[in-house]
């Protein structure tokens, strides 16, 4: 069995190079290349220090491979690192492929098969109508979305939360050509959430023309989705010459939208002109609440992989150590310095116990200490 895309999958989610593996390993990083190009196999001790230094279980690298392809619904500009791109990338597949081991356990019929509709934008303001489309397509109606993961996930989406790198907001890919995935940041407020969350949801179903900025739209799309033109004119009025940051601090409560997004809102539907929309904003600064606002909004929580793993378990399709597995809630240890000591006696009676382990051939890597690449 080749395990070399999982060692490189284990660390990229790590976000770690190639020699800075090979320095916890204690092997070179030519080494380290020929392991995940399948070139060559780690023998058993190393295999053992390849676990400890990725935090990960033995097991891990025998895990079947679900996906094959990730296409990024949007290559943005990002502000997050090439290395901290790939570990946010890398960890939201790994999260993916743990849902779809627990999906493969039901009878077909079983789990909602995603059919997202696509929309053709040629101008921001398509985005608007889209989103409007969209919640009639899913029997919104105008009322604030309750549980706006549930709703995703409801649709067929795979949702992840993770604990992202400073800059990350969200991130959406299209994976194995058909499988719709938007991740999140775990790690900001409910209502930034909330708002990353349907941003995402607009670059997987909008189709958007080379002559439209695509961020700009999906931002249209996602203030229009959580709060619907007919819902922010019933709720403001056609027309206003201000706007009350207390009456803001009402609706933010009730649709979990930030005040920021509402005068947002109001702007693009023409019931507040341009002065008002600069006045609003230096309010706001004024008070601080351009970085942090009042009354916090719950943060979102996916639960399709909790749930699904649950009621495999009550149906005894797996087993309780499986189940930790899947939840990502198996016992690890990380190293705290590059060095790493023995291997552990659990990884050790791991190996031994584990025939395919046993049977999985050395390779000499003492002859791979040339020259780090």
């Amino acid at each position: 069995m080749d395990i070399g895309p999982r060692i490189k999958l284990a660390r990229a989610r790590a976000g770690l190079t190639l020699r800075e593996l090979a320095e916890r390993v204690g092997v070179s990083a030519t080494a380290i290349s020929k392991f995940e190009r399948g070139e060559v196999a780690p023998r058993q001790s190393t295999l053992l220090h390849l676990a400890e230094a990725l935090s990960v279980g033995i097991d891990y690298f025998f895990r079947d491979i679900r996906i094959r392809a990730v296409a990024p619904a949007y290559r943005k500009h990002s502000r997050l690192s090439a290395r901290a791109r790939e570990a946010v990338k890398a960890t939201t597949v790994e999260a993916v492929e743990r849902l779809l081991t627990v999906e493969q356990l039901f009878p077909s019929g079983f789990l909602t098969v995603p059919k997202l509709p696509r929309y053709t934008v040629h101008a921001v303001e398509d985005a608007e109508r889209a989103a409007d489309k969209l919640r009639t397509a899913w029997h919104l109606g105008s009322d604030p979305i309750e549980d706006l993961c549930g709703r995703l996930e409801g649709r067929g989406i795979k949702v992840v939360a993770l604990d992202g790198p400073q800059g990350f907001d969200g991130y959406s890919c299209w994976v194995n050509s058909d499988i719709p995935v938007i991740a999140f940041n775990a790690d900001v407020p409910g209502d930034r959430q909330r708002f990353d969350l349907c941003h995402e949801l607009g670059h997987l179903v909008l189709k958007v023309a080379d002559s439209v900025d695509a961020e700009k739209a999906a931002h249209r799309f996602a203030g229009a989705f959580l709060v619907p033109a007919e819902a922010a004119r019933v709720e403001l009025g056609p027309k206003r010459t201000k706007l009350s940051l207390d009456e803001l601090l009402l609706l933010k409560r009730q649709y979990g939208v930030s005040i920021q997004v509402w005068i947002r809102r109001a702007f693009d539907l023409g019931i507040i002109d341009r002065n008002t929309y600069d006045a609003l904003f230096r309010r706001l600064s004024a008070q601080g609440w351009r970085t942090q606002e009042p009354d916090g909004v719950p943060p979102e929580h996916p639960r399709r992989l909790r749930l699904l793993t649950h009621q495999a378990l009550a149906e005894n399709l797996i087993t309780p150590s499986f189940a930790a597995t899947l939840l990502d809630e198996s016992p690890r240890t990380r190293p705290q310095s590059a060095e790493l000591s023995e291997p552990s006696p659990d990884l050790e009676r791991e190996y031994l116990e584990n025939e395919e382990l046993r049977a999985f051939v050395d390779a000499d890597v003492e002859d791979f200490h040339d020259e780090d690449c």
